[in-house]
C-alpha cells in the first residue's frame, strides 16, 4: 500500500513539474525526442534546474537526471528530482568527506542503462550564461563506454545529444526550444577503448562536443548573438519566409541562425573589417526600427489598409471574447504571481538561476493558493463552489496568459503602425538599407559558411 501510495505520488510530483515548465515557457521541440532504449542524454546546461524539466517534458519518454547531491534535500527541488528518478552527485566543494559516494552514483547510472532506461548528463559540468559552451568534461563518454564494457559491448548503448536553446530565459512565457540530434552508437568506440581507454574517452568527448556543436547556437560574444538574431530576422522576412509583423516559432529561425552563426564566426576571423562594417549597418538598421517602437519583428515597406482593418477587428475581437475569463484569471492568480515575483527578485539569483528560482517558488505558492482559497470557498460557502473554483481557476488562468500575450502583441502592432504612418522617410530608408544587407548576408554565408540562406529547410517539430 504504501510503494502504492509512493508510486502515485510521485506520478503527480511528474506531472506537476512537467506542466510547470510548459506553462512558464512557450516550449517547442526539433526533432523525435529521446531515441528509445538505453540512452544517455547529453545536453547544453543554460538555464540551471530548469534544463532537465524541459527535457522531461519535449523528450517523450522518461529521462532520469543527474544533479548535484544538495538539491535532492531541497524542500521543493528533493521531491521532483526524486520523482524524476535523479541520481546524486557529490561535489568537492558540497561534500569533501563524501565523493566516494559518485562512484555508487556511477554504478546507478550504469545499472540503469543496463536496464534500458534514459539518463541525462551535462557534460560542461556547470550551468551559466556565456554564448558558448565551456570546456566538457568526460564523465559522459567514461559512463557510456564503462557500460558498454560492463555488458560486452552488446547493450546497445547510444549517446544523444540535445541543443537547449531560451530566447529570454528569466521570463514568463518567452519561447524555448529543444533540439534532438541523432544519436551516437557507443558500440563503434570498441577498438578504440581496448586498444587505448584513455584515447577512446578522449575520442568520444570531442565526438560529444562536435554534435553538441550541431544542435546548439555558438557565438563569440552576446552582441555576436544579438547581431546574427537580428540578420536572420531580416533576411527572413526579405525573402518571404516570415511575415514582416510575425512572431515566428524559435524552432523555424534556429536552422537559419545557426547558417548565419557560422558564416559570422568564420566573417570575423578571417575580414574582421567587413565584420564590423556589417555590424555597424545592422546596429544602424536596428536603432531604427527600435524608434518605430518594435521589439520583435520587422516593419512591412507599406501597409495596406484592407489587411489592417481586418487585422484590427479580428485580434480585438478574439480580446473582447476572452477579456472577462482573463479578468478573472488575473485577479484569482495575482497574489502568487506577485509574491513569487517579489521573492525572485529580494534573493537576486545569478542569471542562468532567475527561471529556477521563479519556477521553484511557483510550484510552491500557486497550489497552495489554490488550494487555500477551494478550502476556504468549500468551508464558508459550499463544497461544490469550492470544487468549481478548484476545476475553474487554472482555466480562467490560461485564458489569462493567452489574452495578456495578444495584447503586448497588438499594443505593439499599433505603436508601430501609428509611428511607421507618420514617418514615410524613414520607412524608405529601411526598405533601401534591408536590400543592401539582404545582399550582404548571403554572400557572407556563401562564402564562409558554404550554405546559401535560399536553401535552408525549416526543421519541423
Amino acid at each position: 500500500m504504501l510503494s502504492w501510495g509512493l508510486g502515485v505520488l510521485s506520478w503527480l510530483i511528474t506531472k506537476l513539474v512537467g506542466q510547470a515548465v510548459a506553462v512558464f515557457y512557450d516550449l517547442e521541440r526539433i526533432g523525435a525526442g529521446v531515441a528509445s532504449g538505453p540512452v544517455l542524454v547529453v545536453a547544453n546546461h543554460p538555464n540551471a534546474l530548469v534544463d532537465p524539466l524541459v527535457i522531461f517534458h519535449t523528450g517523450g519518454r522518461k529521462v532520469r537526471p543527474l544533479a548535484k547531491a544538495p538539491l535532492f534535500g531541497h524542500v521543493i527541488v528533493g521531491p521532483a528530482l526524486k520523482a524524476l528518478g535523479g541520481l546524486p552527485v557529490y561535489r568537492k566543494e558540497d561534500y569533501p568527506d563524501q565523493m566516494h559516494m559518485n562512484a555508487r552514483t556511477f554504478d546507478a547510472v550504469i545499472d540503469a542503462l543496463r536496464s534500458g532506461e534514459a539518463v541525462q548528463i551535462y557534460p560542461e559540468g556547470k550551468s551559466h550564461s556565456e554564448p558558448s559552451m565551456a570546456p566538457l568534461r568526460t564523465g559522459a563518454a567514461r559512463i557510456a563506454l564503462l557500460a558498454e564494457d560492463r555488458a560486452d559491448w552488446s547493450l546497445g548503448l547510444r549517446v544523444q545529444p540535445v541543443g537547449l536553446t531560451y530566447e529570454r530565459k528569466p521570463f514568463f512565457r518567452s519561447r524555448a526550444v529543444a533540439a534532438y540530434g541523432e544519436p551516437i552508437s557507443v558500440a563503434d568506440y570498441r577498438d578504440r577503448y581496448r586498444d587505448d581507454g584513455r584515447n577512446a574517452v578522449r575520442t568520444l568527448t570531442d565526438d560529444i562536443r562536435q554534435a553538441l556543436l550541431e544542435v546548439t547556437l555558438q557565438f563569440e560574444t552576446n552582441e555576436d548573438r544579438d547581431l546574427v538574431g537580428l540578420a536572420e530576422r531580416i533576411w527572413a522576412r526579405e525573402k518571404g519566409e516570415a511575415q514582416p509583423r510575425e512572431r515566428q516559432e524559435l524552432s523555424k529561425r534556429i536552422p537559419r541562425m545557426r547558417a548565419f552563426a557560422r558564416a559570422y564566426a568564420r566573417l570575423r576571423s578571417e575580414d574582421p573589417e567587413r565584420a564590423d562594417r556589417l555590424r555597424s549597418v545592422v546596429r544602424r538598421y536596428q536603432r531604427t526600427v527600435t524608434v518605430l517602437g518594435v521589439r520583435e519583428g520587422d516593419v512591412p515597406s507599406r501597409y495596406r489598409p484592407n489587411r489592417v482593418v481586418v487585422y484590427a477587428l479580428g485580434h480585438l475581437a478574439m480580446l473582447l471574447f476572452v477579456l472577462p475569463a482573463a479578468i478573472v484569471g488575473i485577479l484569482f492568480w495575482a497574489a502568487p504571481y506577485h509574491v513569487t515575483r517579489y521573492v525572485t527578485m529580494r534573493i537576486r539569483p545569478k542569471h542562468n538561476e532567475i527561471a529556477t528560482y521563479k519556477l521553484t517558488l511557483g510550484l510552491l505558492t500557486f497550489p497552495a493558493w489554490l488550494g487555500l482559497v477551494s478550502a476556504s470557498i468549500s468551508f464558508f460557502v459550499g463544497l461544490d463552489i469550492g470544487w468549481l473554483v478548484a476545476r475553474g481557476a487554472p482555466i480562467v488562468g490560461l485564458a489569462a496568459i493567452m489574452w495578456r500575450a495578444k495584447e503586448e502583441e497588438i499594443r505593439e502592432d499599433a505603436r508601430v503602425f501609428f509611428r511607421a504612418g507618420r514617418r514615410h522617410k524613414t520607412l524608405d530608408r529601411l526598405y533601401v538599407l534591408r536590400k543592401d544587407l539582404v545582399r550582404e548576408f548571403e554572400e557572407v554565408a556563401k562564402r564562409w559558411s558554404g550554405l546559401d540562406p535560399t536553401e535552408i529547410k525549416t526543421v519541423e517539430s
